[in-house]
């Protein structure tokens, strides 16, 4: 039992909700248009990852503020005292006017988030330390069209300079175990949990108020037709105290089929491949599926349990349920007039319940002989398995042997005539059940005749379906990196002859996404043309096209693989990120020809640093990334050529423009 002296202030604290007077007469919409949520990477998640039903569970916010009660009172029953020293919160929570999802954001982080994670601090890690230092922060992420939508996740506090933050009022008042325990948590969930935040206007109000629940969720795939991977893959694992918190509640829990240890594909092959029809593209109607699909797939990627969408005025609380591929979802709450809990009592105790799980799975993880989900989720990285291809006609009754080879020239040729892509991705939480289409519209760089010009926008989405002579097979492993273009993948490549043969090949893709991103790939590969006319040009990647889906309307340019950049070089040889990097005099000397090469063709790089330049496996230098080349006048050529030079010879500076 609480002395009647604590009490006070404890109600001070939970008994508060948001200002009646942020409810506007008239709400505004933000000027720019809504975008969707739902992307490329959303339609790839591996099938036992996915979302299968959303239950509604109405106690949630009683089993949060019971999980705060008990963080209380076993503080209290330790010996442990609440203290107002240095206790500098805002207790009121004012009136304001929001505008978009980042104002919306930036309130619950000031009036909401700041006390959830001092009191999650004191009671879960130091409830000897009589102030309130918190170990927790929120950071933030912005969408395109971030107006409509905002991501904010919970983190353990990042010292720039490695491991957890600890201020000066915590620095000597922590055990080693417990800094231990926090930096593996950092480590092993550097996300504890994600906030979906929109704006506080229809249609999110309407929607946030009207999701129904109780019914099986349709993920969204591609709608590629007569392609099909079957996986299997290790479930991820749930913390027990949740599922007995569920079970509490009078959920009951459909075991799902359990899948196997290790991750095995089997794709199934029609004898034509139909890609989705053209989209026709209009001003977005918000589907709250799509949200609810987006929310679950970063959930799913940052292994978290809670997922949190908010309005200003209405939220909802979900609970991931891994086991059952269940996400469990609250009533609407109205953050104004919410009671037993009050909105900020019940924030606290799901501060306190996402430490909470995050920690038990942690240990739980620590001590069973089953590797994370995050790690064993990875497939090998051979060709795919069991691939069923049905054989040509007029051998249908032999085996046809597969040659496989990781030679470039070798598949580069049976690239130039392909007209379709199916893209597949395969880490992580990825794993295709279905490709999606990327229609080539750019022709291939390695054509028969360096003069030859192929127009391929005449057919390219009039063509209903592919046999397997006509497309290539594209399985994107995880990210080589992301820059102001989009996302790079390596890729693992097939292409079936009308011999039968299957030839097989490693090449990189690059993802562009957003207006911006597509017209600097497009640039960028009309740059790739250009050279691949002249023979003179050394040092250059191969690029095999330019493809575009139009379901998820993303583009694809094509290309080699160059191997590793100097940068990812320089961090194996020393173990640690440096800004200079070493060169042998060969070395330098080859990237000194290809750059003087391509000045010869009249072009200027305008990007040449260490991570603009790679050396393959057998010692060859590219010069990578075009997206920002232009043509150029002699007089231009010093500036680029001396910084070849500050960059090969340990000498780098870093500008922003030269």
């Amino acid at each position: 039992m609480l002395p009647s002296r604590v009490q006070p202030f404890l109600n001070q604290v939970f008994n508060a909700n948001y200002n009646l007077d942020i409810i506007p007469d008239e709400a505004e919409r933000p000027k720019d248009p809504i975008v969707a949520p739902f992307n490329f990477y959303d339609r790839h998640v591996a099938s036992n990852f996915a979302l299968q039903r959303v239950v509604c569970l109405s106690d949630i916010p009683q089993v949060l503020s019971a999980t705060c009660d008990i963080a209380v009172n076993t503080f209290w029953a330790n010996g442990n005292k609440f203290s107002t020293d240095e206790y500098s919160f805002k207790m009121e929570i004012p009136e304001i006017e929001f505008t978009d999802a980042r104002t919306v954001r930036q309130y619950y982080r000031i009036h909401i988030g700041p006390i959830a994670q001092a009191f999650t601090s004191k009671l879960c890690v130091h409830p000897h330390v009589k102030t309130w230092p918190s170990i927790l922060e929120f950071m933030f992420h912005d969408h395109i069209g971030a107006s409509y939508m905002s991501e904010s996740i919970l983190t353990i506090t990042r010292d720039p300079k490695g491991g957890v933050f600890l201020s000066n009022k915590l620095k000597g008042k922590l055990t080693q175990p417990t800094i231990k325990t926090l930096n593996a948590l950092l480590t092993n969930h550097p996300t504890l949990a994600m906030w979906h935040v929109f704006p506080m206007v229809s249609p999110f109000t309407t929607i946030l108020q009207s999701i129904s629940a109780g019914t099986e969720f349709k993920w969204e795939t591609s709608h590629t037709g007569g392609y099909r991977f079957l996986t299997q893959t290790l479930p991820p694992t749930d913390a027990k105290s949740l599922s007995n918190k569920l079970s509490r509640s009078g959920t009951s829990h459909r075991s799902l089929k359990k899948n196997k240890l290790d991750r095995s594909t089997i794709a199934k092959v029609g004898k034509y491949v139909t890609p989705p029809s053209t989209v026709q593209r209009s001003r977005y109607r918000p589907d709250f599926k799509h949200y609810l699909q987006c929310a679950w797939t970063q959930a799913s990627i940052h292994d978290t349990t809670y997922i949190i969408l908010h309005c200003g005025r209405y939220e909802r609380i979900g609970i991931r349920h891994r086991a059952t591929q269940t996400l469990y979802l609250s009533g609407v709450i109205d953050t104004v007039s919410i009671q037993d809990p009050c909105y900020r009592k019940l924030h606290i105790g799901l501060h306190i319940a996402i430490f909470q799980d995050a920690l038990e799975r942690m240990k739980a993880s620590e001590t069973s002989s089953i590797p994370p989900a995050s790690k064993a989720v990875k497939r090998s990285s051979d060709g795919v398995e069991g691939l069923e291809r049905p054989p040509p006609k007029r051998q249908r009754s032999s085996k046809v042997p597969s040659v496989a080879t990781e030679v470039h020239d070798s598949i580069a040729k049976h690239l130039v005539h392909r007209k379709l892509a199916l893209v597949s991705l395969d880490y992580g939480v990825f794993s295709s059940s279905v490709p999606s289409s990327f229609r080539r519209i750019g022709e291939s760089c390695k054509r028969d005749l360096p003069t030859e010009s192929t127009d391929w926008t005449k057919d390219v989405y009039t063509q209903k379906k592919f046999n397997d002579k006509e497309y290539i097979t594209l399985k994107l492993l995880a990210p080589l990196g992301r820059g102001a273009v989009g996302v790079v993948h390596p890729a693992q490549t097939e292409v079936m002859l009308s011999s039968g043969v299957v030839v097989k090949g490693s090449l990189v893709v690059k993802l562009a996404f957003s207006e911006e991103q597509q017209s600097k790939l497009k640039a960028e590969f009309e740059m790739y043309c250009r050279m691949s006319r002249l023979s003179s040009i050394k040092g250059v990647l191969d690029v095999h096209g330019l493809f575009y889906d139009v379901e998820s309307n993303v583009m694809a340019l094509l290309m080699a693989d160059g191997g590793k950049t100097l940068r990812q070089r320089e961090i194996e040889r020393t173990g640690k990120f440096a800004e200079q990097v070493t060169t042998t005099q060969e070395e330098r000397e080859a990237f000194t020809r290809a750059l003087e090469s391509i000045h010869q063709a009249d072009i200027r790089h305008c990007d040449i640093r260490a991570d603009n330049l790679t050396i393959d496996s057998d010692g060859k230098v590219y010069i990578i990334d075009f997206d920002c080349a232009e043509w150029h006048s002699p007089d231009s050529l010093s500036d680029e050529t001396s910084r070849l030079n500050e960059v090969l010879e340990g000498n780098y500076i870093q500008r922003l423009h030269y």
